[in-house]
């Protein structure tokens, strides 16, 4: 009934991610010769993490994390941390860090290679599943299967840094493909939630609704024909999405709707009626009215604040 429950997981979470709107900064890539310490604020944003060569360590709160070549590291949200090369070293911004990066002569051996990419959360309504994923996501390259596509991207990345060929475009887009695969191994490793969205991408009758949610998003349904397409009764349909997301079928889809004319606002090339109309409303008033019915605020008020 369901098809390929794997392909069904990818072009799901791939769909919430592009939709969260992420904006990705590379903060440092390459070599680092000396004993380093540095301080990342993450009040509105996460942190991606991933060493190449060498070591180093983590250090969130009280809790100390050896980072060994390979290993990779998401802070999801609002941490403030460090990366240090020991435990002892001094701590300083990661700006004023860059600022004082010395040169050195190509036959020095590098203490650690890595790469940092901040992540800013973009203000306003944010999918359920961003805010269950834990404070940190970290995955020890010894954890990965061998021939995963992830361990390539690994190499591919040490391979960049190793060669210094890697562009800053080339590195952030390797390490965006990284943090995709990352919370999907994370998704598969918490399949034994009780509820909520990491259980929804295990049950399958959830799971192939909510990707035809996503695919036609903008098409006139009712739970009557959500459920015809998924192969479950109506009742049984809208108990499921009760008891793994707590939100009836109708109502996600009309948060799903916002979120897709959220991103259509933000390119700026179409007015609130044009895009009221694109993802599934009769007229930007009966679009409005229902925006403001679930977050209490019109959008165009709203997104102007933001963008």
């Amino acid at each position: 009934m369901v098809g390929n429950w794997y392909f069904l997981l990818m072009d799901l979470l791939s769909d919430i991610l592009f939709s969260a709107g992420w904006k990705n900064d590379l903060l440092s890539k390459g070599q680092i010769f000396d004993s380093f310490g540095f301080h990342f604020p993450c009040e509105k944003s996460g942190g991606f993490h991933v060493v190449t060569q060498g070591s180093c360590y983590a250090r969130i709160g009280n809790k100390l994390i050896p980072l060994k070549k390979g290993d990779l590291l998401f802070i999801t949200r609002g941490i403030h941390h460090e990366l240090l090369s020991d435990p002892k070293a001094k701590v300083v911004t990661i700006e004023r860090f860059l600022n004082e990066k010395n040169n050195h002569k190509k036959d020095q051996n590098p203490v650690t290679t890595f790469v940092s990419v901040r992540y800013e959360v973009p203000i306003g309504p944010v999918h359920p599943l961003l805010m269950e994923l834990p404070d940190f996501i970290y995955i020890p390259y010894e954890s990965i299967q061998k021939h995963h596509s992830l361990e390539d991207f690994i190499q591919i990345l040490s391979k960049e840094l190793e060669l210094n060929l890697g562009t800053d475009l080339i590195v952030q887009r390797l390490t965006d493909i990284m943090l995709y695969y990352m919370i999907r191994i994370w998704l598969q490793q918490e399949e034994n939630s009780p509820s909520g969205w990491i259980k929804a991408f295990h049950d399958k009758t959830v799971l192939y609704a909510l990707e035809k949610l996503h695919n036609a998003y903008a098409k006139d349904w009712t739970i009557e024909s959500l459920a015809k397409e998924t192969g479950v009764s109506r009742a049984n349909l809208a108990n499921k999405f009760r008891d793994v997301l707590g939100i009836p079928p109708m109502e996600y889809l009309a948060k799903l709707r916002m979120e897709k004319a959220k991103i259509l606002f933000q390119k700026g090339n179409m007015g609130l009626e044009e895009i009221a109309q694109n993802v599934g409303y009769a007229s930007a008033f009966s679009f409005s009215k229902a925006y403001k019915r679930i977050y209490g605020n019109s959008p165009s008020r709203e997104w102007k604040r933001v963008v």
